[in-house]
């Protein structure tokens, strides 16, 4: 345990060198939020695997895969989709919109310039933006500061309210010191890490003898069937993608937009391999490990790297899962702090200056971080169950209206304010009160939000300025000025 502490230090030292250099570099709220548009197709890519994927892909995923392997299975597949058809359909018009409507860097401001409604004129989408963002990201950062503790809990054998403290403090410091280019930057060192320790653990479980394994009496029962709301929720993951905002904004951030077709194939070949190893892990994990339900397993991975790598090896395993969950709960507490500093105070103070801004985008952060750390502290949620909600409230809330206003002419400031709070509370009140057992709000709330959008649009007569702004954008009809090299997959 020693040397794994000491590779995982090092880890550390490479992350905080990494957050300094991005410190020096950051000195607009353009460099804190967007990194100044400057990413590579390779840097985007990572940084956009490493912060969707975070502790669940190498905690929570392997449970389930362990548990309920065709669940997992489908889940892989409609995430892969997703992500797919989010890059393919999205992410030019996005990165070429955002930059022309005022060099909108967060999704509330583009939807508000969208709509025709910027400055204060766009405060009550903004605000609802905002609000929603904020209490969706807090659990999200939640279920990293959990993730991390379960971690650190493990590696230095202290309390879990101790590890959680702890976890919040590295994750808490390089993400308001660094801003976006620390985190994109690490998400590569971070993403790469991932990949190989979800490929080269399963390839050492497998080449190891099943003989070896402790014999266990009586096995959990795997693979239950499952009935039509599992596998309908199952495969309803993958719409999460398209309007996820910590996703979406690397969109923004791509130096170019020629570069997407190469940064959309490094994407899905990292994200492939990923989901892979991790079915891989959760199936060749049965005949060495026994647990009864897949909320108990999150440890599955750990215990797993304990048994089959030696301290070097268990080291960088152990950094590679702390770089799964800092690569994700760093952005959403960028993006969080984000919407509140940039999306709610900037309208309304707007003779701040770049540093004043800054500054108070990085004091809002340090306060999320803290009642995101009350937060996870007090409750007895699992990582899955964390993720899983966060992921439907910000999938519903801002997926249909995104696409909606990268593709509808009609859509109103209306429709947007409808959509958008029809996918935030309607995620909220479907996870309370779930109109079918066992499905997952995310489906109904994304079909709800987009439904008003196409009512308020359809029935609410035209919204001049958001068709003014549409038709300046889409000079010809159905197409963009920006000319998009796009050569296969």
């Amino acid at each position: 345990m020693p040397t794994s502490i000491l590779v995982f230090g090092l880890y550390l030292i490479a992350v905080a060198g990494i957050a300094y250099v991005g410190w020096r570099r950051t000195r607009t709220m353009s460099d804190y939020v967007l990194g100044g548009r400057s990413l590579s197709p390779f840097t985007a890519a990572l940084s956009t695997g490493a912060s969707n994927m975070s502790a669940w892909a190498m905690l929570s995923f392997p449970a389930l895969a362990y548990s309920h392997s065709i669940r997992a299975a489908l889940m892989a597949f409609s995430l892969l989709l997703g992500q797919y058809v989010s890059v393919r359909t999205v992410a030019p018009r996005l990165r070429v919109y955002s930059e022309k409507l005022d060099d909108a860097q967060t999704l509330p401001k583009f939807l508000c310039e969208r709509t025709g409604r910027g400055g204060k004129n766009g405060m009550l989408l903004r605000g609802i933006c905002g609000l929603i963002l904020f209490f969706f990201m807090l659990v999200y950062v939640a279920s990293g500061l959990l993730a991390s503790g379960k971690l650190l809990s493990i590696l230095f054998d202290i309390p879990l309210p101790s590890a959680i403290i702890l976890g919040t403090i590295v994750i808490g410091s390089y993400t308001l010191w660094g801003g976006f280019l620390a985190i994109s930057w690490t998400d590569v060192l971070q993403g790469l890490m991932m990949v190989i320790i979800l490929i080269g653990l399963p390839l050492v479980m497998l080449s190891t003898p099943d003989a070896a394994a402790p014999v266990m009496e009586p096995l959990p029962a795997f693979d239950q069937a499952l009935g039509w709301a599992l596998i309908v929720s199952s495969l309803s993951w993958g719409l999460g993608y398209i309007g996820l905002p910590h996703s979406v904004m690397r969109f923004k951030a791509i130096r170019d937009v020629r570069d997407i077709p190469t940064y959309r194939r490094i994407l899905m070949g990292w994200l492939t391999p990923v989901f892979i190893g991790g079915l891989a892990i959760g199936l060749a994990a049965r005949p060495w490990y026994q647990e009864s339900t897949a909320a108990i397993s999150e440890d599955l991975t750990l215990k797993m790297i304990e048994l089959f790598f030696n301290p070097w090896m268990a080291g960088l395993a152990l950094s590679a899962i702390m770089a799964a969950i800092m690569s994700t709960a760093d952005s959403q507490l960028l993006l969080a702090s984000v919407s509140l500093s940039e999306d709610m105070l900037a309208p309304l103070l707007p003779h701040l200056s770049p540093a004043q801004r800054l500054r108070i985008g990085r004091l809002t952060g340090l306060s999320i971080t803290l009642v995101s750390l009350a937060l996870v502290l007090q409750g007895s949620n699992t990582i899955l169950s964390l993720v899983s909600y966060a992921w439907a409230g910000l999938g519903a809330a801002f997926g249909p209206v995104l696409v909606f206003a990268l593709f509808w002419r009609r859509l109103s400031y209306a429709g947007a304010v409808a959509g958008v709070a029809t996918g935030g509370l309607g995620t909220i009140l479907l996870h309370v009160y779930p109109p079918v057992a066992g499905i997952y709000e995310l489906l109904p709330a994304f079909a709800l939000s987009a439904l008003a959008i196409w009512l308020v649009g359809r029935c609410g007569g035209p919204d001049p300025a958001a068709t003014a702004v549409f038709d300046q954008l889409n000079p010809v009809p159905g197409t963009i000025e920006t000319p998009i090299t796009d050569n296969g997959l």
